[in-house]
């Protein structure tokens, strides 16, 4: 038992400094940590103006400028540093609305008060503020060295599994060997009282050589750990439910806000809509009889062509039965013939015409200009070609047509629109609705680009069972193609009070509420449940939940919502 004793002290001796301090400090290479685990930082907020001031390192200040009620960069403004102390020290700006100044005071903790003095846009504004700087040794004091932390480190579990394996072989190394029974105690009483005495002893010996993990190294020099993300430029959600938003942070995600204001707006409803042509710029053009397509004298037009009312598209050269055509060929022969006896009848009349009556050559000539008409009505209408125009100005939607092509009489060959007079039909209406009735009216296409409307009338028969309402386009818009669904909404009804924000501003939280965030503080942000009635598909009213002069978030706000 001494000699097994003896090997597991030997073991411990030999593996205890692998953990154990080697006796020289390495305090002072560690990063001082701030005593609530952030980052030293500096808040101030004015009635125009909100900064937050981080060291960088211990000999620089870092300042963000913001608007304090957009939360826009301020960019070109002079800012001079100073407090209790501190000798005044101007800031260069190194990025928009950020800014750097030189601070030596920062290796010296300790409550630093500051003054701000910021000159922008010829308005000066002091802001102020106190910066503590932490102890050096706070991050060094803060390592736990109870037994718990040093039993659930890997160090500890890794003695522990070198001594066990050692005590196994140990344990059939040493074994003792059993005397003759008249020279030894009883076996079971001996053996056992030797292993509980080496148990206690190992176990002692074990828990002894244990080392601190907080302050355990190896004596060699070995690279240095990489330091922990610093807590204080992370974003997170804390405990109350706010979320900690750094700003360099809110300038990666252009976060901006606006005071909640009310005011009175009509609440709107949803209609779908499709887009249709504007019924006086919209043209058809139909064969009027069955032909064959001919080329005109610029080709034949094409779809996306702008043409012009009464231009030329094609034509159309008439196809005629050949029973019809020798009925005509009869008919053209004796209108000749009988052209020919009048036009003789008429020169023998002019001979004498001082002998016969004037009337007798009138009515001749009259005679004669009739057969004409009917000779050239019954000129055969294949070698006629009827020209194809444009009823109205546009762009070709729709050319049905090809060069030599057999068409039929009331066949659509093209049709004709003006992208820039263009309808909606909302159908979903239901209900009287007149233009008294009716406040304002959007559309939103698949982008949700909001589309100015004017209410044109609607039907006085329902479809489907809901009354079709028509509105006119007031500006031209890429987006819009005849038909193409749109959301239409028609604002009606009487106006209500709250606060117009944009769409993008409401969130949807986990129980499924609408629900804003506001900016509380330079760098925290807090969420209300609201409620809200859609006005023009790009912006909401909200009639509840806003605190009066919230700054509400209107860009990013579902970027904050996704902070855990």
């Amino acid at each position: 038992m001494q000699r097994l004793c003896t090997l597991w002290l030997c073991l411990l001796l030999a593996v205890a400094p692998a953990g154990a301090h080697s006796g020289h400090d390495h305090g002072a290479d560690e990063a001082p940590a701030h005593s609530e685990g952030t980052t030293p930082r500096l808040e101030s907020a004015g009635t125009q103006l909100e900064l937050v001031a981080t060291p960088h390192g211990d000999t620089a200040l870092v300042i963000y400028l913001d608007r304090t009620e957009t939360n826009e960069p301020v960019a070109g403004a002079k800012i001079e540093v100073s407090g209790n102390g501190i000798a005044p020290a101007v800031a260069e700006e190194i990025a928009e609305g950020t800014y750097e100044v030189a601070a030596p005071w920062l290796g010296e903790p300790g409550k630093k008060p500051l003054l701000f003095t910021i000159e922008s846009g010829g308005n000066f504004e002091l802001l102020n503020g106190v910066m503590e700087i932490p102890e050096p040794d706070e991050a060094a004091e803060a390592g736990p060295d109870t037994w718990i932390a040093a039993v659930t480190s890997p160090a500890a579990w890794l003695l522990a599994l070198i001594a066990a394996a050692f005590g196994f072989v140990a344990a059939f190394a040493f074994r003792p060997v059993r005397l003759p029974s008249g020279d030894a105690e009883p076996a079971g009483k001996t053996d056992t009282g030797k292993r509980v005495a080496g148990l206690l002893i190992m176990g002692a010996l074990f828990a002894a050589a244990l080392p601190d993990p907080a302050a355990a190294h190896s004596d060699h020099e070995h690279e240095a750990a990489p330091a922990p993300a610093d807590s204080g430029d992370t974003p997170r959600r804390l405990p109350g439910g706010e979320v900690f938003v750094p700003k360099p942070t809110q300038r990666l995600l252009k976060i901006r806000t606006v005071v909640a204001k009310e005011e009175e707006a009509h609440a709107g409803r949803e209609l779908i809509g499709t887009v249709i042509a504007d019924p006086s710029s919209f043209g058809q053009v139909q064969a009027p009889m069955d032909g064959r397509i001919e080329l005109a004298d610029r080709g034949i037009s094409h779809v996306g062509q702008r043409v012009q009312a009464g231009e030329v598209l094609a034509l159309l050269s008439p196809t005629i039965p050949v029973a019809d055509l020798g009925t005509m060929q009869q008919l053209r022969a004796e209108v000749q013939g009988k052209l020919k006896i009048a036009e003789q009848r008429l020169s023998r009349l002019s001979r004498i015409a001082s002998v016969v009556a004037q009337k007798d050559i009138e009515d001749t000539k009259a005679e004669i200009e009739a057969l004409r008409e009917q000779q050239r009505v019954l000129v055969p209408k294949d070698v006629q070609k009827i020209p194809l125009e444009a009823p109205v100005d546009g762009i070709i939607s729709v050319a049905n047509v090809r060069a030599g092509q057999v068409v039929n009489a009331r066949d659509t060959l093209f049709e004709i629109v003006d992208p820039e007079r263009l309808w909606i039909e909302a159908v979903g209406a239901t209900g009287h609705a007149t233009t008294a009735d009716i406040a304002a009216v959007h559309a939103t296409d698949g982008e949700n680009h909001s589309i100015d409307l004017s209410y044109v009338g609607r039907a006085p028969a329902l479809r489907q069972q809901a009354l079709p309402m028509q509105f006119r386009v007031e500006e031209t818009h890429e987006g819009l193609v005849i038909g193409s669904a749109v959301k239409v909404i028609v604002q009606q009804g009487p106006a209500m009070r709250g606060v117009v924000l944009p769409a993008d501003a409401v969130v949807r939280g986990a129980s499924g509420l609408a629900q804003v965030w506001t900016k509380v503080a330079p760098e925290r942000f807090e969420r209300f449940t609201v409620t809200t009635v859609p006005l023009d598909g790009a912006h909401v009213l909200v009639t509840a939940g806003i605190p009066e002069n919230a700054r509400v978030v209107v860009d990013g706000a579902e970027l904050i919502n996704q902070i855990r």
